[in-house]
C-alpha cells in the first residue's frame, strides 16, 4: 500500500508509558512498527515516539501535564472527552509520604498533527463510544491516500480525524 496524497505537514506522535507489563510492551512495539510503516508508505510525514510516566502529580512542572493540557484543549474544542483514558485520582506519593491529586495517563496515546497544529488525540470518547489508538491506525491504513481526507475502515465507522465526534 502506497500513500498517494501529500503528507507534508502531517505527523503522528506516540506516547507510551515508560514502564509497561510485557503484554503491553509488545502492543506498544506493534503500534510503533505500524506507525513507522505508515510513514514509510507515505500515509504520514513523520512519526515520533515518546515515553511518559504512568502518573504525575497535578502540582508541579511535568512535561506530561503540558501535553495533557494541550490534549484537553483539543478535546474541549472538538466536543469529545479524554476520560476515562486520562484520569485524576487521589494517590500516595512515595517521595513525600502524602496523598495528593495525580493525573493517570493511558498506556498508549496517539497525537496527530497537521501543519503544526494538534488535529486529533487517541484514545478519546464521543457521544457514541470511544476511539482507540488502533482505530486511528486502521483508519489511516484504510485511507485512499491523504490523512486529510475522511478516513474509513471496515472495522470502524467513517472517521474524519479533524471532526472525530461527528
Amino acid at each position: 500500500m502506497t500513500g498517494n496524497g501529500s503528507t507534508a505537514g502531517t505527523w503522528v506522535e506516540l506516547f507510551a508509558r515508560s514502564s509497561l507489563p510485557e503484554v503491553a510492551s509488545r502492543r506498544r512495539d506493534e503500534v510503533a512498527g505500524r506507525l513507522k510503516q505508515l510513514a514509510e508508505d507515505g500515509y504520514v510525514g513523520d512519526v515520533a515516539i515518546r515515553t511518559w510516566n504512568k502518573k504525575v502529580p497535578l502540582s508541579g512542572d511535568h512535561d506530561e501535564l503540558g501535553e495533557y493540557e494541550r490534549f484537553r484543549d483539543w478535546a474541549d474544542e472538538t466536543g469529545v472527552a479524554l476520560e476515562p483514558f486520562f484520569d485524576t485520582r487521589s494517590c500516595y506519593s512515595m517521595e513525600s509520604g502524602e496523598r495528593g491529586e495525580w493525573l493517570v495517563l493511558p498506556a498508549l496515546c496517539l497525537a496527530v498533527y497537521r501543519d503544526g497544529d494538534l488535529d486529533a488525540v487517541y484514545p478519546h470518547s464521543t457521544n457514541d463510544g470511544s476511539r482507540s489508538v488502533l482505530d486511528c491506525i486502521r483508519a489511516i491504513e484504510a485511507a485512499p491516500g491523504r490523512v486529510t481526507q475522511p478516513l474509513e475502515s471496515e472495522e470502524t465507522e467513517q472517521v474524519d480525524l479533524a471532526e472525530i465526534s461527528d
